[in-house]
């Protein structure tokens, strides 16, 4: 016969699973639709390939995992449109660079020109600047932005 837990520990479990279930919800609301319907997708084949999975074989490294899911999310594109989507994006990164000046009062650097691709540009607007404004500091600052395009998969609803 089990021994029963003690209601101190039984309150802490529950209390518990109600904090993991919140962190859960709290990270999958803050994924885009696109990120959310990649993870379902991979995770929903992730599940489907470990019920397949042999009982008493050896379980395979995450490398190896990761290619089989995708492999099997790839061979039904129709089942895992996100997953097929991915090979239709496209992704380009932009290098840019623009003008900071530092404030003299509290020493925060705050952007003090529009963003440019081209680096001999910035490097003379720099002295530009320097030569109009000796008084204060400035700098050269970078950013990158990428963008992403491609279909819309059928985003399927959080269940």
């Amino acid at each position: 016969m089990a021994t029963p837990l003690p209601d101190g520990l039984v309150d802490y479990l529950i209390a518990r699973d109600a904090q993991r279930a919140d962190a859960v919800t709290q990270f999958l609301g803050a994924l885009t639709d696109r990120e959310h319907a990649l993870i379902r997708e991979a995770a929903v084949m992730g599940y489907v390939q470990g019920r397949r999975h042999p009982v008493g074989e050896e379980h395979p490294k995450d490398s190896a995992v990761l290619r089989l899911v995708v492999d099997a999310a790839l061979a039904v594109p129709d089942l895992y449109p996100a997953v097929a989507a991915v090979s239709e994006q496209t992704t380009v990164t932009t290098l840019e660079f623009f003008l900071q000046t530092q404030d003299p009062d509290d020493g925060t650097w705050g952007e003090s020109s529009s963003y440019e691709t081209d680096p001999e540009w910035i490097v003379e607007r720099l002295k530009r600047r320097r030569a109009q404004h000796p008084q204060r500091e400035h700098r050269i600052a970078w950013r990158t932005t990428t963008v992403t395009t491609g279909p819309i998969p059928r985003i399927v609803p959080a269940t």
